[in-house]
C-alpha cells in the first residue's frame, strides 16, 4: 500500500512537471493551470533535549490547480518527504454553483444560506436555484443534510447519525440590502437508515424532525434609517417514535404548526428573534440591537445556536474636528434562564470606548477601553455566597505614534502600553482568581526609500501578578529588545533579512533568558524559479540546570512556479 501511494505521488509530480513545461496560451484555452513544485532539505541540531525533529529533513511538495470552464477550480497538493507522505485532493466534497444574470443553480456539496435562523450554511449534498429577476427573490434547496452512520461491533466508537434530509424554499421582495423575505425550511431524518442493534446505550440516538418558518429583513426606511429584522419559530421533534399528540390552545403559530407536522410528546416550539434600528449620517452612526433565542432553539439548517439568551446592545459613533478624531463606544447587556428552570440566573455586561485623533499625518494617538462584568442571582435554589460568580474585567491600551518622512528614509516611532485586570467582587473566591497584567512596547522602523533597506527596534516589558502572588517582589516578569534588518541586492534579486531577540524573565528568584536568531535569504533565479535559505538558532536557559537547551535549523529549498 505504501509503495502504491509512492508510485502516485511520483505519478503527480511528473505529470505536473509536463504541464510546467508546456507553453500554454492561457487567452486561448478552456482550461487553465497553476501551481509549483518545492523541493528541500535541511539540518536540524540540539543539545539538552530530545530532538523535535529529524537530523536531516528533506522532501518534495507542490500544488496545482485546474481551472475549469465557468471559474470551477480543482486543487490538488502532495507531500512527499523522509517525514512522511500525503495528497490532497478535491473530490470528497465538490460542488458547483455557475451563475447565469439574476439566476443561480446549485449541484453537489454545497453551503447556502438564506436567514440567520433558518438554513444558515448548513452543507448539503444535493441541488437548489436562486432566481433574482428585477425586484422578485426566489429561491429553493433540498439534498441530504446528514450522512447515514452506522456503529459496528469492530469499531463500537463510531459516533452513529442518521441520513437526514431536507428542504428550505425562500420567498421574497427588494433587492440586496433592502428586501423581505420568507423561509421555510423541513428536514427530517430516515428511521431505517442506521442498525441501532449495536449501539451503546451511552450513543443511542433518536431519529428527528424539524421544521422552521423564518423571517428576515434589511429595510432603508429613508436615506439614512435602517431596520434589520430576523424572526423564525422551530418545530423540533426529538423522537419520531413518540406518541403523536392533538394540539389545542387558541395560538394560531400552535395551531399552523400543527396542521404542516404531526406534534408527539417530544415536539417543541420555540423562537428566535434579532432586530436592529440604525441610523448613519455624515457625523457618525447609532445603532440599536435586540436578540431573545428561546432555550433549546434548534434548526437543522445550521450547526450550532447559542440558546437561552436576552441580550440589549447600542452602539454609537461620532466623527469629530473634521475627521481628525473619532469616538466610538458601545454598551450591552445579556441575560440567561429566560424559562426560570435553572439553579442561577447569569448576566453579563460588555462595555467599550475607542478615541481616535489625528491632529496631523505624521502624528496619531488612540485609545481603548472595554469592560466585561459577570454576575449571577439566584434561580430555583439560593446561591451559596462562596460559589456565586461576579467578575469584572478591565482593559485599557494606549498608542502613540509618531512619523518623519524626507525623500530618502522613512522613520516611524510607536509607543504601546496596555493594562488587563480581573477583579473578583466574591471575597470568598477573590484570592484564587484576581490577577493584572501591563505591558509596554517601545519601537522604531526604518526605511530607505531608494536602496529598499530595512531596519526595527523593538523593546517590550511585560509584568504579570498571578492569583497566588502575595508580594510585589513575587510578579512575574518579561522584558527585552528584538532587533531586525532586511535588504535586497543586485536589483532586488537576492532578499535578505535577520532577526535576533533576547527576552528576560523573572520570578522571585529565578532569573531565565531566551535568545533567538534567524536569517533568510533569497535568489531569484528566472521569472518563475528562486531558491531559498533559512536559518534558525534558539538558546533557553529558565534558570534551571536541567531545563537549559540549544536548537539549530538549517534549510534551503527551490521552488518553481508556473
Amino acid at each position: 500500500m505504501r509503495r502504491s501511494g509512492l508510485v502516485l505521488l511520483c505519478l503527480w509530480f511528473f505529470c505536473c512537471a509536463i504541464v510546467c513545461g508546456q507553453e500554454v496560451n492561457q487567452k486561448n484555452k478552456s482550461l487553465q493551470f497553476s501551481g509549483g513544485l518545492n523541493a528541500y532539505a535541511g539540518i536540524y541540531t540540539s543539545s539538552g533535549i530530545p530532538g523535535r525533529n529529524q537530523p536531516n529533513p528533506f522532501g518534495l511538495s507542490g500544488a496545482i490547480t485546474l481551472t475549469l470552464p465557468g471559474g470551477i477550480s480543482l486543487p490538488f497538493s502532495a507531500v512527499l518527504g523522509n517525514q512522511g507522505a500525503s495528497f490532497r485532493q478535491p473530490f470528497n466534497q465538490f460542488g458547483v454553483s455557475p451563475t447565469y444574470k439574476w439566476a443561480t443553480a446549485h449541484a453537489g456539496y454545497r453551503n447556502v444560506s438564506f436567514s440567520p435562523f433558518t438554513l444558515a450554511g448548513h452543507t448539503f449534498l444535493g441541488g437548489g436555484v436562486e432566481l433574482n429577476p428585477g425586484m422578485l427573490r426566489l429561491g429553493a434547496v433540498y439534498g441530504r443534510f446528514n450522512k447515514a452512520i452506522s456503529t459496528t461491533l469492530s469499531d463500537p466508537d463510531v459516533i452513529p447519525s442518521f441520513k437526514r434530509t431536507g428542504y428550505a424554499v425562500k420567498v421574497g421582495y427588494g433587492k440586496p440590502g433592502n428586501y423581505v423575505d420568507l423561509v421555510m425550511l423541513r428536514a427530517r431524518d430516515d428511521t431505517n437508515s442506521i442498525d441501532r442493534v449495536h449501539i451503546s446505550p451511552e450513543k443511542y440516538i433518536t431519529p428527528a424532525e424539524n421544521m422552521v418558518i423564518g423571517l428576515t429583513s434589511r429595510l432603508l426606511l429613508v436615506k439614512h434609517i435602517l431596520i434589520e429584522a430576523d424572526l423564525a419559530a422551530s418545530s423540533y421533534t426529538r423522537d419520531l417514535s413518540a406518541s403523536a399528540v392533538q394540539v389545542e390552545g387558541k395560538n394560531p403559530l400552535f395551531r399552523l404548526v400543527g396542521k404542516l407536522i404531526t406534534p408527539r410528546l417530544s415536539t417543541q416550539l420555540t423562537q428566535a428573534t434579532q432586530a436592529a434600528l440604525g441610523y448613519q449620517g455624515k457625523w457618525g452612526s447609532v445603532k440599536f440591537q435586540y436578540k431573545r433565542i428561546d432555550p433549546n432553539f434548534q434548526t437543522m439548517g445550521a450547526y450550532y445556536f447559542q440558546s437561552d439568551i436576552q441580550s440589549y446592545t447600542g452602539n454609537v459613533a461620532l466623527n469629530l474636528l473634521k475627521g481628525k478624531a473619532r469616538l466610538a463606544g458601545s454598551y450591552g447587556r445579556q441575560f440567561d434562564n429566560l424559562a426560570q428552570n435553572k439553579n442561577a440566573r447569569t448576566g453579563r455586561s460588555v462595555g467599550s470606548m475607542m478615541v481616535s485623533l489625528n491632529p496631523d499625518p505624521t502624528l496619531g494617538f488612540d485609545i481603548s477601553l472595554s469592560n466585561y462584568g459577570l454576575s449571577q442571582r439566584a434561580g430555583l435554589r439560593p446561591l451559596i455566597d462562596t460559589l456565586r460568580i461576579a467578575q469584572n474585567n478591565l482593559s485599557a491600551t494606549a498608542n502613540l505614534r509618531y512619523s518623519i518622512f524626507d525623500k530618502d528614509y522613512s522613520h516611524i516611532f510607536t509607543l504601546t502600553g496596555s493594562h488587563q485586570q480581573l477583579s473578583d467582587l466574591n471575597a470568598n473566591t477573590a484570592v484564587q482568581t484576581e490577577n493584572n497584567s501591563q505591558n509596554a512596547n517601545l519601537g522604531y522602523f526604518l526605511q530607505a526609500n531608494q536602496s529598499g533597506f530595512g531596519a526595527n527596534l523593538l523593546l517590550s516589558y511585560t509584568q504579570t501578578s498571578l492569583p497566588t502572588v502575595t508580594t510585589t517582589h513575587d510578579k512575574l516578569k518579561f522584558y527585552g529588545p528584538t532587533l531586525g534588518s532586511n535588504y535586497a541586492f543586485f536589483k532586488r534579486k537576492i532578499t535578505t533579512s535577520a532577526n535576533l531577540s533576547y527576552l528576560v524573565n523573572k520570578q522571585q528568584d529565578v532569573t531565565g533568558k531566551v535568545l533567538t536568531a534567524t536569517l533568510n535569504a533569497g535568489y531569484q533565479l528566472a521569472k518563475r524559479q528562486n531558491i531559498s535559505i533559512n536559518l534558525s538558532y534558539l538558546k533557553s536557559d529558565t534558570g534551571v540546570q536541567a531545563e537549559k537547551f540549544n536548537e539549530f535549523r538549517g534549510n534551503i529549498g527551490y521552488g518553481i512556479s508556473f
